[in-house]
């Protein structure tokens, strides 16, 4: 302690009496360095990770631009191999099946759709409701007659509707667990009636599926129906309105008290991606 006092003491000595050894002044100088230097290391240290969390976060930028990048490049991929396949789709898809004049084949027949207003003698039409409904998918795999349908319409849930695509009707939908179900020709539930014009009247049966074929069931006996006659809708069921067209008659089956009749309908061709839902009143 003496020795550091008496170190001390000397410095101020020299420094008071201008020595020319200038050791105060280097003291100085050096401490007075020293200080810089550690402040300098101390602002270096924290300024580079300072540096160091900002490039980070440039770098996690980067990383989340690269990504994405990316999404929307598979994305537009995606859209691009969509619109080619639709536009190969368009263009070759096959010609539409022509229905016939229904019109003039059932000229004068009134469907039951029209009421008869008593105070005026006439008729009084109620318009069917109709809905274009989306087709996203399959109810279950392993039946392609069970179509899931996108219908945001409200309706009755025990309410069966008529469901019609490429001009004529392709089977009935419901609701089912929630759901809305399109049941397709071919599946045993599909069932509505029909009517044929033969020989100057119409007759009526009503559609059944078995084993995945659609059959005019129940028609007279009496009727004089043949092979190539036209099959459309009755209107008697409240599925349908009159009219629609649904197919030939192929071929005719005798039975005891009835006939029944196989019929042939128009291939589905090319993708069902939407149909119209038709509400009777």
């Amino acid at each position: 302690m003496l020795i550091l006092i008496l170190f001390l003491c000397a410095l101020w000595v020299l420094d008071i009496r201008g020595s020319r050894s200038f050791i105060s002044d280097k003291i100085k100088l050096s401490f007075s360095e020293f200080r810089v230097g550690l402040v300098t290391a101390y602002q270096r240290h924290f300024q580079q990770a300072d540096t160091i969390a900002h490039y980070q976060a440039q770098i996690e930028a980067y990383q989340r631009l690269q990504f994405s990048y990316a999404d929307l490049h598979a994305r537009n991929q995606a859209l691009a191999l969509e619109a080619h396949d639709l536009s190969m789709l368009q263009s070759t898809q096959p010609p539409r099946i022509k229905a016939p004049d229904i019109a003039q084949l059932f000229a004068g027949h009134v469907p039951t759709t029209c009421t008869l207003d008593k105070q005026f003698n006439t008729y009084l039409y109620k318009p069917p409701r109709f809905t274009l409904t989306r087709v996203y998918g399959f109810a279950k795999l392993n039946n392609p007659y069970e179509l899931l349908l996108d219908v945001q319409t409200p309706y009755p849930k025990d309410k069966i509707l008529g469901m019609v695509a490429f001009g004529r009707t392709i089977g009935i939908a419901l609701q089912q667990e929630g759901r809305f179900v399109g049941l397709l020709h071919g599946d045993a539930r599909t069932s509505y009636s029909v009517a044929v014009k033969s020989g100057g009247k119409v007759y009526y049966g009503f559609i059944s599926n078995q084993n995945f074929k659609t059959y005019v069931d129940f028609l007279p006996a009496y009727a004089p129906i043949k092979t190539g006659d036209i099959v459309v809708t009755s209107g008697l069921d409240g599925i349908f309105s009159a009219g629609i067209y649904v197919g030939k008659i192929a071929h005719i089956e005798n039975h005891y008290a009835y006939k029944k009749a196989s019929l042939q309908l128009g291939d589905l061709e090319h993708m069902l991606f939407y149909a119209t839902l038709i509400a009777v009143p």
